[in-house]
């Protein structure tokens, strides 16, 4: 009887944990927008996640297949591979892959399966913006998606 509590009281526990984390991060952070392009109209819907590429509006130096890189946001937008600059107040944390600057958990956005099809519709056909809260330590997550500046929970209801 222990163990069947025990196994299924563990993957609420890591899915608690794992929200309250999420949660932190959005209460503690930076609010940084990032517009969005590059939609794959092959796979902008995989599941129901939302695909797209992140505008860091920064030069991408991503040559090298890097553990780490860190992405500067304030005062400017610049990559290092290094230690990042004392001069920088706000930094993304991130890898190279591909020769692409990825940060974990800001790549897909997920959508409810009701409102799938009229968002890849509105997707396509507007300029989306990503709201994403940065925390002093470089971990990010994501707020909010905008359309045309205004929430997609209020694009939907139009």
């Amino acid at each position: 009887m222990n163990r069947l509590l025990l196994s299924i009281a563990l993957p609420i526990i890591a899915l608690l944990c794992l929200m309250v984390y999420k949660q932190s991060i959005v209460n503690t952070g930076e609010t940084v927008i990032f517009p969005i392009k590059g939609f794959d109209p092959r796979d902008l819907l995989s599941g129901h996640y939302l695909r797209y590429n992140i505008d860091y509006q920064a030069e991408n130096n991503c040559k090298t297949e890097s553990s780490s890189v860190q992405l500067c946001l304030k005062p400017y937008h610049r990559f290092s591979e290094t230690t990042i600059n004392s001069d920088c107040q706000l930094y993304l944390s991130g890898i190279c892959q591909n020769g692409k600057f990825r940060v974990k958990n800001i790549e897909r956005f997920y959508i409810p399966e009701e409102y799938a099809k009229k968002l890849d519709t509105l997707v396509r056909q507007s300029k989306g913006k990503l709201v994403v809260s940065v925390t002093n330590n470089g971990n990010a997550a994501i707020q909010d998606l905008l359309i045309d500046g205004v929430s997609w929970r209020t694009k939907i209801e139009n």
